[in-house]
């Protein structure tokens, strides 16, 4: 085989592998179940009867808990935008319960991450996702403005809330 012929095989190999892997790190999927404001359960589209159920973790966010004020609210949110819709998933990680950590982009275009966020629903995750500055910036205008969690007087973070420290008023990062 002649060189020429070797490094076209070789390259339309990689380019093969490349878009396979970029494919692999997004999905088209319906939801089936939300779990939490920021927790869903999907299926994968095309998977057929029987195809696996993925657990993803909505990523750079975390919305109150549950129990928490607000928590029924941010649910709610997640429930109307994408329950029983199609939905994108945008895999950035596993975490380490083998939970995808992704953003959900919804029918219209939109992230549910960001809308969360924007409606005063969710914290943004400096831990988890530093560099998003977006995400920063939107948790910044929802809290200046009041709105969802940030209108109660002491709103308690969730990661605070989850480790037993629910009368505790947390500081929040304004980097």
């Amino acid at each position: 085989m002649s060189e020429k012929i070797l490094r076209a095989c070789l390259a339309t190999a990689l380019s093969v592998a490349l878009a396979q892997a970029a494919q692999a790190d997004s999905f088209k999927a319906r939801v089936v179940s939300v779990v939490d404001g920021d927790t869903i359960n999907v299926v994968g589209l095309g998977g057929g009867p029987g195809a696996p159920r993925e657990k993803v973790i909505l990523y750079g966010i975390d919305c109150p808990e549950p129990t928490q004020d607000f928590g029924a609210q941010a649910k709610q949110f997640t429930d109307q935008a994408c329950f029983r819709k199609e939905v994108t998933v945008d895999v950035k990680s596993k975490d380490s319960h083998g939970r995808l950590v992704a953003t959900i982009v919804l029918a219209d275009g939109s992230n549910l991450n960001e809308a969360l966020l924007a409606n005063g629903l969710a914290w943004w995750s400096d831990k988890f996702a530093p560099n998003e500055f977006l995400l920063k910036q939107m948790h910044e205008s929802a809290r200046t403005a009041h709105k969802g969690l940030w209108s109660a007087p002491n709103p308690v973070p969730p990661w605070v809330f989850r480790n037993g420290d629910k009368n505790v008023q947390a500081e929040i990062k304004t980097k």
